[in-house]
């Protein structure tokens, strides 16, 4: 009897033992929606050939958009608060003629689809929905076409819908009656309305060598028209970006769950970060004053007024000169905007090329300070990228991934003269997609097709380190 007892009891025992084993194995096996080491996230698991999938919250994405007809950089930022930097809108290659030797590259998908409908088409398809159909802001690097969109006297030419003030389609625009057409920020504006616009500010302040050109004056009026009736009919605020600050550009829907993301805004009109607190150099470029007393001798380029910044998330850096150039330098030192910049910058992962990488640009100072890991091109000129500006890039960084959004078969010869082999691009054609990962400690590099509208993946890179 005692025998059983202590059978049963042993075996009893043995059956606890093994049930406990089990609970022990069983805490270790992942849970629905657990991610395992061989799980790989939604956001970044996407092979050639497939859609990019969508952002997701806690990602940083940065977004090259190529319409081949200027630059536009769309930032959905960790939380999903989104930022347009541009809206290209120079005219098409294909229906337009520049004075020079330099010349347009084809337009992307086509010449049928207008470059504000690229953009367009394109924040559709990748906004998040905590967007609600709107931007929360757009950066006006600086008063140019290629930028915030062309005026030209024949713009139905290119397709440019005029409209009135009150945004009713007519059969020609009036400037001076509050009028603007469909292209560039408008066309973007009307289809995805704008919480805010930061720009430098009336133009009139430092009025560069635009100003004084009734083709520019054209130009900058298209941009206030349409920012008068969007301010009346959407709701948009246009602010003067404010130098030095991290405040203004800021998350807007989890800010507490991200604090290591920021934008701080470095340099805009002329004006420039010194690197303490919000405290801003004033003096470097001359006075308003000295601007339009001296405009016929100087002839002062727009690019050098343009609003730079800088995106950290963690130690993720990116860097964004809109045009910023040192052009005149020799003559003028303070038209050389690049130097003041170089002295408040440090190495970052990524930067988007200043003036579409072009001559007399991205100094050989800047770059050494930035030491970009990778650097976009919005190319939209034959003459773009210029291979003396490579050379600096390469100097600063020798393990530099280059990407274009274009490159033409004529500068490709170029630039295979001048030493520098095309085919070490990461890209030479296409959307480019940077995908950083939550807490900004690795990236992704993806080329998107840019031949149609389906956003397809065309190459993808990493995952890459992030820095201090």
């Amino acid at each position: 009897m005692n025998y059983k007892l202590l059978l049963i009891g042993s075996c009893l025992i043995a059956l606890l033992a093994g049930c406990n084993e089990d609970k022990d194995k069983d805490k270790d096996k992942p849970k629905p929606g657990d991610k395992t080491e061989t799980t790989v996230d939604p956001a970044i698991d996407v092979k050639v050939g497939q859609v990019l999938p969508a952002w997701q919250e806690g990602y940083l994405d940065i977004h090259s958009i190529n319409g081949g007809r200027g630059e536009a950089f769309y930032y959905i930022f960790p939380d999903g608060t989104t930022m347009l930097c541009d809206a290209a809108g120079a005219p098409p290659m294909e229906k337009y003629t520049y004075d020079g030797s330099s010349q347009g590259v084809p337009s992307k998908p086509s010449v049928n689809v207008n470059s504000g409908a690229v953009i367009v088409d394109y924040i559709k398809h990748f906004a998040p929905s905590v967007a609600n159909g709107r931007l929360d802001y757009f950066m006006t690097s600086h008063y140019h076409g290629d930028h915030i969109g062309a005026w030209r006297a024949d713009y139905a030419k290119f397709g440019w819908t005029p409209y009135n003030k009150e945004g009713e389609k007519v059969s020609a625009v009036n400037l001076d009656d509050g009028g603007f057409l469909l292209n560039g920020i408008a066309e973007v504006g009307l289809s995805i309305p704008i919480d805010k616009v930061l720009d430098r500010g009336d133009w009139s302040s430092r009025p560069s060598a635009d100003y004084y050109d009734s083709g520019g004056q054209a130009r900058y009026k298209l941009y206030v028209n349409y920012l008068d009736y969007a301010a009346r009919k959407q709701g948009t605020v246009r602010e003067t970006l404010k130098i030095g600050h991290t405040d203004q550009i800021v998350l807007k829907h989890d800010p507490s769950r991200y604090s290591t993301f920021s934008v701080r805004t470095i340099a805009s009109g002329g004006d420039i970060w010194t690197g303490s607190g919000t405290d801003v150099n004033t003096s470097y470029v001359p006075s308003t004053d000295e601007c339009k007393a001296n405009h016929a001798t100087w002839s002062i380029s727009e690019n050098i007024f343009s609003n730079v910044f800088m995106v950290k998330y963690g130690n993720f850096d990116f860097f964004s000169g809109g045009d910023i150039q040192y052009t005149g330098k020799s003559t003028y030192g303070w038209k050389d905007i690049e130097e003041p910049i170089s002295k408040v910058v440090k190495k970052v992962e990524g930067m988007k090329a200043c003036h579409h990488s072009t001559s007399n640009t991205n100094s050989a100072n800047l770059l050494n300070k930035l030491k970009p890991d990778f650097y976009i091109a919005g190319v939209w000129r034959d003459v773009q990228p210029n291979p003396e500006t490579l050379k600096r890039v390469y100097d600063a960084n020798t393990s530099v991934r280059i990407l274009t959004t274009n490159l033409v078969d004529s500068n490709i010869a170029t630039l295979k003269e001048k030493g520098i082999n095309p085919d070490n691009f990461v890209s030479k054609g296409g959307h480019v997609v940077i995908r950083v990962i939550p807490e900004g400690t690795k990236y992704y590099i993806y080329i998107l097709n840019d031949d149609n509208l389906d956003f397809k993946v065309k190459a993808k890179y990493g995952p890459f380190t992030s820095f201090l």
